[in-house]
């Protein structure tokens, strides 16, 4: 026989869940240990005949071979049915919601789930199952064990699957003003004189800033509801915890309720032999007075709130400071430029003296005082912590003074400077940052980088943090690196952010590495460089350069929209907001105690994960409109996409002719750089979507033969490398730059070339496409015979990038071949003879060596000369045929 049971006083959760455990086990008895709450006993009244429920003294125990037990796990609390638990072969099944203890009854079957009320856990399983048929009345009754337990929702141990059943009731006839009659119901003449004398009796201690109110009062005599009166109690004061003390014959009751999260009350009734959940939990105590049970409550909360935050955690440094001595207008502009509200003022011995706002300027400008000096407009009432002061304590401040922001001090130096947003940002964090739906557990990236980097980049990597920790420098790699790590691309070339002297750091580094060093003074940046290392594989690089870059973290402040940016220091944070793309402003610590620490500040692993280009703030690209081209570059690399905000912001870039303002120089890097990609068609196209290509040329525009053409053009790269036909690797961005510009005339093409800063060379080849390419088709594509020196005429005098752009755009399998031919053989043609026997002929240094020897490689690559014998032979008949006409 089953046998249903739940705790001693019950409540409306204990109920609910009895009943519904009777509907998964049909042919249970339904058994209510003990006495239960005032209300609860009142709804009992009302379903005695529908609901047969036994208590103690009715209800038999030979017969039952299976014990299921409902919202409880304790023995102590099920009555008479714990005598149960020692019978031979009895079978125990429990469904419960309260955290685990040492003191728990073991099942054959436990059903847990952290949710706010246990028949939440229940109703899941019956409707998982299709069992979800309840009358009205049996609906409510569910209802009210959900709305009872989480405070009609509002408790934080509140779960969706909560809110779920409820509306699954609601759906089934449960009724809401029923439920409000039982749970708001008026307290009774004694349960009210209980709740004055807890009210008169309340102390509140501040514990690490968080009130936790105490109240005691002697209940020997009282047989109301202790928790209907704590309830109400914690609703009319609104103290966020709360420890109700009752006093009965020597014992004491402690009934805890918590809104605050990090307060577990169930940890602390646990102490004294209790249970409960987080929110909600009790305890017997006996042999305790009150004054040493508040001293060890108020003991163990504060061990669990232990302040993990100080001002040192969350201020910003280095502080924007100005002069009191400084202009409105000038102070105003600097506000403006960094977009801050305030900044602190110092006088002439770097002191303290004051705080200024935009606003307290923007009114002194007003007045037409924008001249005079910011001390007669600075506040002088200052309020200032140390680095030590904890979050409750700032949080305080900015609450009771009234204050935006506060200075911190060490000595009487200002160190950093603690915002209201800093310490909202902290408190509700949940406010400002979206839950990813998986967490990435990404904290330490030493592992991977174990696994994926060749054992001498680790080391190399490793020894440069040793160089950071030796010179006092903490060392981050970042940008491309990080990315690619995470995604696990192959990347050697290695970004280094210092907190330090990038320059200084540099010639330490270059040194060690024996190589060579290129500094920018103007960024503050060095460059590395050395040959490939064999090491590292074949060489990702055509130039087989092995680089790594250093930079100071900084901190780039454009003076006017697409200017170059002018540099100013500040730490990693700042550094990292400097850059393109979320997902390139990453970074990963490489000094000894931190390595392999992973910094994403800007959701740069969540956008890897969502394959995502996203800008880190609205200005990026006003700032710097080439990022417009590495946005797509990115986009198309990757495989990713670029989000609609940032999307947007590139159309209203565009629009606003931001490109106009940008030196050609850095749009031809960019496209450049988007040209070497491996598809770069799939960049170009999206280019023509964002209406960028105007920027290259206003009457640009992409034909449609263009996808084809540059697909037919990795076709002839990929024969071409096959074969090593070039003395020099091919400029691929050059033959992908020419097919874009198919659609230009030779005029319009000019312009582009005066517009860009090309070398000599590329202008020559790029001009030479653009004029050649129609007359080399027509004479290639003839279906007249073509002796294979009429070929090489044709192709010799052009680049080799020219003639595989002419390949890739014919369709004529007469003029491929011919190409083919003239690379795979003739082109390889060189003559035995050379110059100093054309001296022996008699003949002088000049152009007609080179017209005889042209003349004799012609014969040659037509096949007529097979020895050295036969091209001098024909040499003679060249020259004597010369002088003949003379």
């Amino acid at each position: 026989m089953d046998l249903i049971t739940t705790h001693k006083n019950a409540d409306f959760d204990a109920l609910s869940s009895l009943v519904a455990a009777g509907k998964l086990y049909p042919k249970a008895r339904l058994l209510l240990p003990g006495s239960q709450e005032k209300a609860v006993r009142s709804f009992l009244s009302l379903i005695k005949d529908k609901v047969k429920i036994e208590d103690e003294k009715t209800c038999r125990m030979d017969d039952v071979t299976r014990l299921i037990i409902v919202d409880n796990r304790h023995a102590s609390r099920i009555g008479i049915s714990a005598d149960l638990l020692e019978k031979k072969g009895m079978k125990v099944h429990i469904y419960d919601h309260h955290p685990r203890t040492r003191f728990d009854i073991k099942g054959n079957k436990e059903v847990f789930k952290e949710v706010g009320a246990t028949v939440s856990l229940l109703l899941e399983i019956m409707l998982r199952k299709g069992k979800l048929d309840f009358t009205p009345l049996e609906a409510t009754l569910m209802l009210l064990g959900i709305y009872e337990e989480t405070g009609s929702l509002s408790y934080p141990t509140t779960t969706k699957l909560d809110v779920d059943m409820v509306s699954a009731l609601l759906a089934i006839g449960a009724n809401l003003n029923a439920v409000s009659s039982y749970l708001n119901r008026e307290l009774s003449g004694k349960e009210l004189s209980v709740f004055i004398e807890l009210l008169e009796s309340v102390k509140v201690v501040d514990v690490n800033g968080i009130p936790v109110a105490f109240a005691a009062t002697d209940t020997s005599d009282f047989d109301g509801e202790l928790g209907t009166v704590v309830h109400k109690l914690q609703d009319v004061e609104n103290y966020p915890v709360i420890f109700a003390m009752f006093t009965n014959h020597g014992r004491v009751k402690i009934l805890a309720r918590s809104r605050m999260a990090p307060i577990d009350v169930n940890k602390i009734m646990g102490h004294f032999a209790g249970a409960g959940h987080s929110s909600a939990a009790s305890a017997r105590v006996e042999g305790t007075g009150h004054a040493e049970i508040t001293s060890s409550i108020v003991g163990m909360i504060e061990k669990m709130t232990m302040p993990e935050v100080y001002a040192r955690d969350i201020m910003n440094f280095p502080v924007k400071t100005v002069s009191e001595d400084d202009k409105v207008t000038e102070v105003m502009g600097r506000l403006e430029r960094f977009g801050y509200k305030g900044a602190p003022v110092l006088n002439e011995d770097f002191e303290l003296v004051g705080i200024v706002t935009a606003g307290d300027l923007k009114k002194a400008i007003n007045k037409k005082m924008g001249h005079s000096r910011v001390k007669g407009y600075m506040a002088t009432k200052l309020v200032t912590v140390d680095p030590a002061t904890p979050l409750y304590e700032l949080r305080k401040i900015l609450m009771e003074k009234g204050k935006g922001r506060i200075p911190v001090i060490e000595g009487n130096r200002i160190i950093g400077i603690v915002t209201r947003t800093d310490v909202l940002r902290k408190v509700h964090s949940s406010f400002f940052t979206v839950a990813s739906k998986r967490k990435t557990g990404l904290k330490d990236l030493s592992g991977k980088m174990k696994k994926s980097l060749p054992p001498k980049l680790l080391t190399l990597i490793k020894s440069i943090g040793k160089m950071g920790d030796e010179h006092g420098m903490n060392v981050f790699l970042v940008g491309g690196f990080v990315r690619d790590l995470l995604m696990g691309k192959k990347n050697y070339d290695l970004d280094i952010v210092v907190e330090g002297d990038a320059i200084r750091f540099g010639k330490i580094l270059s040194e060690k590495m024996k190589g060579t060093l290129v500094v920018h003074h103007k960024f503050g940046t060095s460059t590395v460089v050395n040959k490939w290392p064999k090491w590292l594989g074949p060489s990702l690089h055509a130039d087989n350069k092995f680089k790594i870059d250093i930079a100071t973290a900084r901190k780039e402040v454009y003076k006017k929209p697409a200017a170059l940016p002018t540099v100013e220091f500040s730490l990693l944070r700042e550094d990292l907001y400097r850059r393109d793309f979320t997902v390139n402003a990453m970074a990963v610590a490489v000094n000894k105690a931190h390595f392999g620490m992973f910094i994403d500040v800007f959701g740069g692993v969540k956008d890897l994960e969502k394959k995502t280009i996203r800008i880190l703030h609205d200005k990026s690209f006003i700032d710097d409109p080439t990022r417009i081209f590495r946005a797509v570059r990115f986009e198309q690399r990757l495989g990713f996409s670029i989000d609609d905000h940032t999307e947007y912001l590139i159309k209203h870039a565009v629009s606003q002719d931001m490109f106009k303002r940008t030196e050609n120089q850095r749009i031809r890097d960019e496209l450049i750089l988007m040209l070497k990609e491996k598809n770069p068609e799939k960049a170009v196209f999206r280019m023509r979507e964002l209406h960028e290509l105007r920027f290259i040329h206003s009457e640009l525009v992409l034909k449609r033969s263009i996808r084809g053409t540059l697909a037919n053009l990795r076709k002839c790269e990929n024969w071409y490398a096959a074969r090593a036909l070039g003395a020099r690797p091919l400029d691929i961005w050059l033959m992908n730059f020419m097919i874009i510009l198919d659609a230009l005339t030779p005029a319009q093409m000019e312009e582009v070339l005066e517009n860009f800063v090309f070398t000599r060379s590329e202008r020559l080849r790029l001009s030479s496409d653009k004029k050649e390419t129609k007359k080399v088709l027509a004479k290639l594509t003839s279906r007249k015979k073509m002796l294979p020196s009429r070929v090489y005429d044709i192709l010799e005098p052009l680049a080799h990038e020219v003639t595989l752009c002419i390949m890739a755009r014919t369709s004529s399998d007469i003029a491929k071949r011919r190409v083919r031919k003239f690379f795979s053989e003739y082109n390889g043609i060189i003559l035995r003879i050379k110059g100093g026997d054309l001296i022996k002929q008699g003949l002088k240094p000049g152009p007609r060596y080179k017209a005889i020897l042209r003349g004799v490689l012609c014969e040659k690559i037509d096949g007529k000369l097979k020895s050295k014998k036969e091209e001098l032979a024909c040499m003679r008949e060249l020259i004597g045929n010369e002088r003949k006409n003379k």
